[in-house]
């Protein structure tokens, strides 16, 4: 994984790139594209870390069918160590660049934005000596995420169970 500064280009065609997937997955599932925010990977723990990553390893509470687009990355703490990204139990990513030391806190991917599916997991490390919960880093991108929930899948032994039942009461 290489990053290249928001300086250069090529930082305008990733963001195109990575929003074209996210709304290409948007009308195939009817689904809705937003920016990655905290709701997104906190659900209603999102006020308490605001755009900060926890510390450890987190399960973003994401709809079924959902889809994030990672393009780049925001780091404004020169103590954080690495984040992975995980999914399906193999790390797809490792970032471990100092993007902290670039004049604007902001990189980008070089290569193809990351693609992650729900279900996907998220691993932080900080070298700070101090006691902390959090890392002053945040991934850019978008995510695309179905409108409504998918419906429950009922089997058909229990429909005709209810159908049989409601019959019976009649």
């Amino acid at each position: 994984m290489w990053l290249i500064p928001l300086s250069k280009a090529d930082v305008e065609r990733a963001v195109r790139r990575a929003y074209s997937i996210a709304t290409e997955h948007a009308k195939k599932v009817g689904a809705r594209v937003e920016q990655i925010a905290p709701k997104h990977l906190y659900g209603e723990k999102a006020e308490s870390y605001g755009y900060s990553l926890a510390l450890g390893r987190m399960s973003p509470p994401l709809p079924d069918a959902s889809l994030v687009v990672i393009w780049g990355f925001y780091n404004a703490d020169e103590y954080f160590d690495y984040v992975r990204f995980a999914e399906g139990g193999r790390v797809v990513e490792w970032f471990v660049e100092p993007v902290a030391y670039y004049p604007e806190k902001t990189a980008v991917w070089a290569d193809e934005p990351l693609v992650l599916h729900s279900g996907f997991a998220i691993e932080t490390h900080t070298t700070a000596s101090e006691q902390r919960d959090r890392v002053y880093g945040w991934p850019l991108g978008f995510i695309s995420s179905p409108k409504q929930a998918p419906a429950p899948v009922r089997s058909p032994r229990k429909m005709r169970q209810r159908r049989q039942e409601g019959g019976e009461q009649q």
